[in-house]
């Protein structure tokens, strides 16, 4: 079954919001739940109540615990983050990114493997920074 997951996009100036389905057996969805509420229950709060605690990504619980999920899930999520990312540089700087063989109208259309042929050796991507795959309200545990 497909499953709906916010992902926010760390873009220059603001961040993104977009949607990405990634296909799930039960037995999947049943270890994510686990994963899940392990990590949360063994979260320490801040030490000061002003400090900041980012939100726990979902894709870091999976890469700690469970390597073929955090895959499935980082193959699924990377192409859309790696376009939001391109589109962002390009919008805010231009031709110093843009190169001059490019004549894609639409990145979000565009074939990703041909983005990514053109552009993968100047756009590094790690997932800790540049986005955050958000635990589903139905995931966390009660």
């Amino acid at each position: 079954m497909k499953y709906k997951f916010e992902v926010k996009v760390a873009l220059t100036y603001k961040d993104k919001d977009i949607e990405v389905e990634v296909e799930l057996s039960d037995k999947e969805v049943t270890r994510i739940k686990e994963l899940v509420a392990a990590s949360v229950s063994t979260d320490d709060g801040p030490n000061d109540e002003d400090e900041y605690v980012p939100e726990k990504s979902l894709l870091s619980i999976l890469e700690e615990n469970d390597s073929d999920l955090f895959n499935k899930f980082w193959n699924t999520i990377m192409p859309p983050v790696f376009i939001e990312i391109l589109i962002n540089g390009i919008t805010n700087y231009g031709s110093e990114i843009k190169k001059g063989n490019d004549d894609f109208i639409d990145y979000r259309k565009a074939n990703f493997d041909d983005l990514y042929v053109m552009y993968g050796d100047d756009i590094e991507i790690e997932h800790s920074c540049c986005c955050n795959c958000k635990i589903p309200k139905t995931w966390m545990p009660k």
